[in-house]
């Protein structure tokens, strides 16, 4: 393993992004009361897991499938979400109730407040070039992740709390999207 070429700017990100995940888990978390990987769940199922099943919702959380059931009953429990026969009958679906979306927003809320106080001091051209900056480090990230995961490694989804509507989705511009449908696209060609 090489040694980093400034392992100073390394030391910050990594400080940086180990407390503003932990920071923003615990803004979740009591935006919620709830723990864990739960409050994590809601924003996936809010955001692109409604009516999904519960082996693609413990894919998407990096979880067991017994550890996601467990945690719909958990969800379950308080009423903020409900279970329901899938369209084969062999798959339960997942979905969020009025209450389950409600917590979705406070959850998202809390989380991008964290993140709003590790921004606001910067200025206009200096948020453009963390945007910049931080767009290239997620491409690079996604690219190494589908790497791994082609070689048989399996975990979370990167954008299993992402706000679809803020990254830039809906307009082509999320860069893990992006990276990866050009990865598969890539894939493709290589096999025609």
């Amino acid at each position: 393993m090489s040694r980093s070429a400034n392992p100073r700017l390394d030391n910050l990100l990594a400080a940086l992004s180990l407390n503003l995940a932990a920071e923003g888990q615990q803004a979740m978390e009591r935006a919620t009361g709830l723990s864990g990987s739960a409050a994590t769940a809601l924003l996936a199922l809010e955001q692109f897991l409604d009516g999904t099943h519960v082996g693609r919702l413990a894919e998407v959380l990096g979880l067991t499938h017994s550890g996601a059931v467990r945690l719909v009953t958990l969800l379950e429990r308080p009423g903020l979400v409900v279970r329901s026969a899938g369209v084969d009958r062999r798959r339960v679906e997942v979905r969020l109730t009025a209450a389950g979306r409600r917590a979705a927003a406070r959850a998202r809320a809390a989380r991008d407040e964290v993140v709003r106080q590790a921004t606001d001091r910067l200025d206009a051209d200096e948020a453009a070039v963390l945007e910049r900056l931080l767009d290239g480090l997620v491409a690079g990230r996604v690219a190494q992740r589908v790497e791994r995961r082609r070689a048989g490694e399996s975990g979370a989804w990167w954008c299993r709390t992402c706000d679809f509507a803020a990254c830039g989705r809906p307009e082509g511009r999320c860069p893990a999207q992006v990276t990866a449908e050009g990865l598969v696209v890539k894939d493709n060609d290589r096999h025609e």
